[in-house]
């Protein structure tokens, strides 16, 4: 299995503050409740953390090229914001939910977009911002070596099969628990 059918999820609310944030902390509960501790959620969570830590120096090296000489930024923050499988990421690796500020121009630049690239390590982020890549940055990396290209592609597929176990285990659980879960 490469990735994982997220769209089995609730979505989040941006435009309520409210529902966002108490669908994230009943999610919390849950989490607490029925993943921390369980072998395969941890298993699961150690595998997708290494999958990002392989791909990120990968990535910022030619984020680091393209980025900064870019005239388009294309982290908008309705690109920015996390949808349901990135928060159990998050739990399941033991990370904290950054603090989304949802009264922002979901069409401006997200929140966490400085002078110098993204505020948030890549492992904080949203799949997407990882999985993302534009034009380019693509052609950037098609350009560089062939093994640089495959240790990429290997890499990307790597960190989509990691997320894709855990979301995998994960569902399993929350369908268990059907009348218990957020």
């Amino acid at each position: 299995m490469i990735g994982f059918d997220t769209s089995v999820f609730p979505t989040l609310n941006f435009r309520s503050r409210e529902e966002f944030w108490g669908l994230v902390d009943r999610l919390r509960a849950f989490f607490d409740r029925y993943c921390k501790g369980h072998p395969a959620i941890e298993e699961k969570a150690v595998m997708l953390k290494t999958a990002f830590d392989r791909l990120d120096p990968f990535i910022q090296s030619y984020t680091a090229e393209v980025c900064p000489y870019c005239g388009t930024v294309c982290c908008a923050m309705r690109h920015g914001v996390p949808e349901f499988a990135d928060i159990v990421g998050f739990l399941a690796m033991g990370l904290d939910v950054p603090l989304y500020d949802l009264s922002r121009d979901m069409g401006g630049a997200c929140q966490f977009m400085g002078k110098a690239g993204c505020s948030l390590r890549r492992i904080e982020r949203p799949y997407r911002c990882t999985w993302y890549f534009c034009d380019p940055l693509l052609k950037q990396i098609e350009i560089g070596p062939v093994s640089h290209y495959r240790r990429f592609i290997r890499d990307v597929e790597g960190l989509a099969a990691a997320r894709g176990g855990l979301m995998a285990v994960f569902y399993g659980i929350w369908s268990e628990k059907a009348g218990d879960r957020p």
